[in-house]
């Protein structure tokens, strides 16, 4: 996802976004690449900006989803172990764990729907146009109005 964003992004979005995510502030990318602070605000609230910025973000380290699951099945995977080698564990921290990974996933589904409703309700624009080829003033009174003055001439 993050690629298909950064080619709609100009070479000096990406560069300022990059400089952002590496720094994390923009007094530290505008004093980097020489730029006023003005200048990289404006670049970052771009919608294209941000949504990179989010993508990469969400795609590093544990945020990464497929990261965050790995770890949590090693945990859950320590704990089955340890109970086994030590005979001494509570069904409680079993199911805390269970529970916790249930719930992440559900939230995960939850927030892919609301993306998947978010991008299905994209608002189309209608452009009215009113064509008075047939009377050259309009109607009603204003039309006739316009008719005498034009015969006075």
């Amino acid at each position: 996802m993050s690629k298909e964003i950064a080619t709609k992004m100009s070479p000096e979005g990406l560069e300022i976004a990059n400089s952002y995510l590496e720094h994390g502030s923009i007094p530290a990318v505008a004093s980097k690449l020489r730029v006023s602070q003005h200048e990289v605000t404006d670049i970052l609230n771009k919608r294209e900006i941000k949504q990179y910025i989010d993508a990469v973000y969400l795609d590093t380290g544990y945020r990464n989803r497929f990261k965050l699951a790995e770890t949590l099945d090693m945990l859950i995977e320590k704990k089955l172990e340890e109970s086994e080698e030590t005979q001494m564990y509570t069904n409680k921290d079993m199911a805390d764990l269970v529970q916790m990974a249930h719930k992440m996933r559900m939230e995960e589904i939850k927030a892919q729907t609301e993306m998947e409703k978010a991008k299905a309700m994209t608002v189309k624009t209608q452009v009215n146009i009113q064509d008075n080829s047939g009377m050259p003033f309009g109607q009603g009174n204003y039309g006739e109005l316009i008719k005498k003055l034009m015969k006075d001439q």
